[in-house]
């Protein structure tokens, strides 16, 4: 079935000193994050470019992605200027992704209008789809809902 709390994803100004000082405190706390090779990568979501990295889990341990702004212009850097560097998302990885969506709408949690379907990098194997639940309904966090997928070379691949 593969991992339920996906990656948690933080926030920072210079993904490659986080980098660097994430290997530091991975190499001490985590060592099996660092088993993985961890590749910076400039992707686009939802019509925003972004600076990404994961310190990929083994098994069906919790990732950990980076999050860089790609320029002052983007709603991420505002939020960067606005809160500074720290927990931007956690994820959570659903098998049955839109009955998770439906489920949620009903229940009146807040979530974005439609399920996504994303990470171009991944259509090679299979589609990564998500959708975001909004803070206000999860009292100050942004939580991701993802299909399941896996880190493979340091970069974001859909599972079958």
């Amino acid at each position: 079935m593969g991992k339920t709390v996906a990656h948690i994803c933080i926030l920072v100004a210079d993904i490659d000193r986080a980098i660097e000082d994430y290997r530091k405190i991975f190499g001490a706390v985590c060592p099996e994050l660092l088993e993985r090779e961890v590749v910076k990568q400039v992707r686009w979501a939802e019509d925003e470019k972004y600076v990404t990295a994961f310190f990929g889990a083994v098994g069906d341990g919790c990732d950990i992605q980076l999050l860089q702004p790609p320029d002052e212009e983007s709603p991420l850097h505002r939020r960067l200027l606005k809160c500074g560097e720290g927990l931007h998302h956690i994820a959570f990885a659903s098998a049955h992704l839109e009955d998770t969506y439906h489920r949620l709408r009903a229940d009146g949690v807040e979530v974005n209008d439609h399920l996504i379907v994303e990470y171009p990098e991944a259509r090679d194997e299979t589609d990564v789809s998500h959708f975001w639940i909004l803070p206000r309904s999860a009292h100050g966090v942004l939580i991701e809902m993802i299909d399941h997928y896996r880190v493979e070379d340091g970069k974001l691949t859909g599972t079958d």
